[in-house]
C-alpha cells in the first residue's frame, strides 16, 4: 500500500521542481520589454529559425532587415503622398488666391457674379454651381432670388445648421438648388452665405455640383467651400448695402 503512495509523491515533487513551460505570448512580452536581450548572446541566434514566407528559413537579423526595410518602403510611400497632397494643396491655395483677389475687385453684384462661373468652371473644374440669394422682397438683380421662407422650408437643416456640408442631398433639394441641371447632378457641396454684421444676417447659399456621385463625399474636408461661403458673404454683404 506504500509503494503507491510513494510513487505519487516523487511524481509531485519532480513537477514542482520542474519549471512551467513559458507560453509564446509570454516570451514575445518579454522580448518587447527586454528588446536588447540577444546582445551579447550571439550564440542562440545561432540555434534560432524562424519561417519565411516563401517556406524557406532565415536567421532573426536577417528577418529584422526584411522587416525594417518593409517598413522604410511604407513610410516612402506615405511620404509620396505627403508630398503630392502638399502640391495639390499649394495649387488649390493658388487659385482660390487668384478668385479671392478677383472677388475683391468686382465692381458690382453682376461681375461678382461673372467671376464666381468662370472661375469655378475654369480654374476649379466645377461643373455646376447656383448661387442663390435671399429676399423678402422682390429684387431686379443679376442673380437668382428666392424669399427666405421658401428656401428654409426647402432646404431644411441644410439651412438651419449654418453649416457647409459635402455628399448628395434629396432629389427635392437638388431640384430647388440647379432646376434644370438637377438630373445631372451626383453630387454637391454647399455653403450656406451669413454674416453676423448684416441685416438680415442669411444671405443666400452657393451650391456647387458634379455629375460624379463621389466627387464630393460625406467624409471628405468642408474648409474649401467653408472659406470661399465666409469670403463670398462679406462681399455681397457690402455690395446689397451699399
Amino acid at each position: 500500500m506504500t509503494e503507491p503512495i510513494v510513487a505519487a509523491d516523487k511524481e509531485k515533487q519532480q513537477s514542482i521542481d520542474q519549471p512551467q513551460a513559458l507560453k509564446p505570448g509570454q516570451v514575445a512580452d518579454y522580448l518587447r520589454e527586454h528588446s536588447d536581450f540577444f546582445v551579447g548572446r550571439d550564440d542562440l541566434l545561432l540555434d534560432l529559425k524562424l519561417p519565411h514566407q516563401r517556406g524557406d528559413t532565415i536567421s532573426l537579423v536577417e528577418r529584422q532587415v526584411a522587416l525594417l526595410r518593409e517598413r522604410a518602403l511604407d513610410y516612402r510611400h506615405q511620404l509620396a503622398r505627403m508630398a503630392d497632397n502638399a502640391r495639390e494643396n499649394e495649387k488649390l491655395f493658388d487659385r482660390m488666391r487668384l478668385l479671392v483677389l478677383s472677388l475683391l475687385e468686382s465692381k458690382d453684384l453682376e461681375q461678382l457674379v461673372e467671376v464666381i462661373g468662370d472661375s469655378l468652371n475654369h480654374e476649379f473644374g466645377i461643373e455646376f454651381h447656383s448661387l442663390i440669394l435671399f429676399s423678402e422682397k422682390p429684387m431686379s438683380l443679376p442673380v437668382r432670388i428666392e424669399h427666405t421662407d421658401v428656401v428654409v422650408e426647402t432646404l431644411g437643416s441644410i439651412m438651419t445648421s449654418g453649416k457647409a456640408i459635402c455628399g448628395q442631398v434629396t432629389q427635392a433639394e437638388l431640384d430647388f438648388l440647379f432646376q434644370e441641371q438637377a438630373g445631372n447632378v451626383g453630387s454637391v457641396a454647399i455653403a450656406p452665405l451669413s454674416y453676423v454684421l448684416s441685416e438680415p444676417q442669411q444671405l443666400g447659399i452657393l451650391a456647387l455640383g458634379s455629375q460624379d456621385k463621389h466627387h464630393f463625399k460625406a467624409s471628405m474636408g468642408t474648409l474649401f467651400i467653408s472659406y470661399l461661403g465666409d469670403i463670398l458673404s462679406r462681399i455681397l454683404a457690402r455690395q446689397l448695402h451699399s
